[in-house]
């Protein structure tokens, strides 16, 4: 008789728990990058952290993950001063090296970097407030009436997710004196200008925001005469005239913006309400301009004591901003919760306020990027940030232990 003890069966053995290190990057992943401090204290906490943040690895993740930079700050032009002036002014803990411009007019911000302009000679110099760098752009060799111009980044196969450094394209479109409206571009990688191209119809472009969709920049040209948009693309080099819709062709409190389907859209203020339109193309080709949305600006604006109409002066395509002035104050209005903030407050009434948003990820472990500023940056934050309190799980190099943000 076999009396051997029958065998148990064999179990698989349970996966390893996971630990405090193997959950901070996860976590720190999530870390909103519409504040910056936020990764600066998580990179002092401790060099396995620091080391991480600081990877190329992470860092390509953190942005892939969060897909849209956020809005650091905004940049203004303060007429009050003589000469004029442009100054950075910061919506998050990043604030540039040298926020003041003076002498210079701001036209354009893109891709992590804002387009000045003289105010005596009228010369280009683009600027990256991450890395403190300039560049000053060559005269463009056609005289102009008035013109206005954007940046873009020039990298080829770019997610514009980490622009820095990179090569750019400044798009120049303005009118003569004979009628003509012509445009050219001006590439960083050759240091100069391409051939102008025009077409026989006048258009006094204004120096309201451009809007950029595919390879086409758009701009508004003067209300006053002929109330048009300009569409300049810059890779098949054509220009182009599309005509606002029908109520707002007399109206100047208007900007075109980028439509949250990524087509040209257009938003203007009209007895007291704020049109949302964007461009629709039929089978045939043919685009004509479709009512997205309707908002009484009362009804956004809970303020009181409000008795100006609002008029647009700037939009954020990424945060989904709409800014609008009444009075000598700029609000900004998220078009999906509705939630409104007043970010700026006029000196003066009688000088027309153009809101330039700037977009860009400011991470740390770069060459723009130095740790210590970061440390500058988490130890000068307010503890009565917006942002929620976070509990983060923090590794040492031997230990682990609880960790708080506040």
């Amino acid at each position: 008789m076999d009396t051997t003890a029958p065998k148990r069966p064999r179990h698989a053995s349970a996966p390893a728990p996971r630990t405090i290190t193997d959950m901070a990057p996860e976590i720190l992943l999530r870390l909103p990058p519409d504040d910056p401090a936020y990764l600066a204290r998580a990179a002092l906490v401790c060099k396995p952290w620091r080391r991480l943040l600081t990877s190329k690895a992470f860092l390509g993740r953190y942005r892939a993950f969060h897909r849209t930079p956020p809005m650091l700050g905004f940049v203004l032009n303060l007429k009050e001063h003589f000469g004029g002036m442009t100054r950075f002014f910061p919506t998050s803990t990043f604030c540039p090296t040298a926020p003041d411009h003076p002498g210079m007019s701001v036209l354009d911000a893109r891709h992590g970097r804002v387009l000045l302009q003289t105010a005596m000679d009228q010369l280009l110099v683009v600027w990256d407030p991450v890395t403190g760098e300039e560049w000053k752009i060559p005269e463009v060799p056609v005289f102009a009436l008035g013109f206005n111009a954007a940046v873009v980044c020039a990298a080829a196969g770019c997610d514009h997710l980490d622009c820095h450094g990179g090569p750019f394209r400044v798009a120049f479109v303005g009118s003569d004196n004979h009628g003509y409206t012509f445009a050219c571009t001006y590439s960083s990688e050759t240091g100069a200008w391409s051939q102008r191209i025009e077409i026989e119809e006048p258009a006094f472009v204004n120096d309201r925001p451009s809007v950029l969709v595919g390879n086409t920049v758009y701009f508004t040209c003067d209300p006053s005469n002929n109330f048009k948009i300009v569409g300049y693309n810059i890779v098949a080099q054509e220009l182009t005239v599309i005509w606002p819709p029908s109520q707002h062709e007399y109206y100047s409190c208007t900007v075109i913006v980028k439509a949250e389907d990524g087509t040209l859209g257009f938003t203007g203020v009209q007895n007291g309400r704020l049109y949302l339109w964007s461009m629709k193309a039929d089978p045939d080709g043919d685009v004509e301009w479709v009512q997205r949305r309707v908002i009484q600006h009362k009804t956004m604006l809970r303020t009181r004591g409000l008795t100006n109409p609002p008029e647009v002066v700037g939009f954020a395509y990424g945060p989904g901003l709409i800014f609008v002035r009444t009075g000598n104050t700029v609000f900004s209005m998220e078009l999906k919760s509705g939630h409104v903030r007043k970010v700026y407050t006029c000196r003066s009434k009688n000088y027309e306020v153009i809101v330039v948003p700037y977009m860009s990820f400011y991470t740390p472990g770069t060459d723009y990027a130095c740790l210590s500023c970061y440390g500058q940056t988490a130890i000068a934050m307010s503890t009565h940030s917006s942002q929620m309190s976070l509990l983060l799980l923090a590794c040492c190099e031997d230990e682990a232990k609880y960790f708080a943000f506040s």
